[in-house]
């Protein structure tokens, strides 16, 4: 099994983008997910991504607050899973229900193991 790494990035926010009704729904619908991930042995870390973000520019060490573009788009958090291939994590990113609720793009990332693993 290979690690993998989700950057999920939405245009706007669930928390404020959705009705009390929709946002009950979003989160019963992700528990779902995130449940199912966690049974099969998937899952081996998840969490949003708060406000509050810095970059550390190259450049003296210099911080800059965010937001860092003019884009609507946030990254609004990650999942850290295992799979046989970047193929199975794209099916696997593919059925997160995030993407019935709001613009969404997931980012699949392979991780390189370091250290011998």
């Amino acid at each position: 099994m290979k690690d993998f790494l989700f950057i999920i990035k939405t245009e706007g926010s669930v928390w404020t983008d959705l009705s009390p009704e929709e946002l009950q729904r979003h989160m019963e619908h992700g528990k779902a997910y995130i449940s199912g991930l966690m049974q099969d042995g998937i899952l081996k870390n998840a969490n949003p991504i708060d406000k509050g973000s810095r970059i550390l520019t190259e450049n003296n060490g210099n911080i800059k607050d965010g937001p860092f573009n003019e884009s609507k788009e946030v990254v609004a958090g990650y999942f850290h899973i295992t799979a046989e291939s970047v193929e199975e994590a794209v099916e696997i990113a593919r059925k997160n229900p995030i993407f019935q609720d709001i613009p969404t793009k997931i980012e699949v990332h392979p991780m390189m193991p370091v250290g011998g693993n």
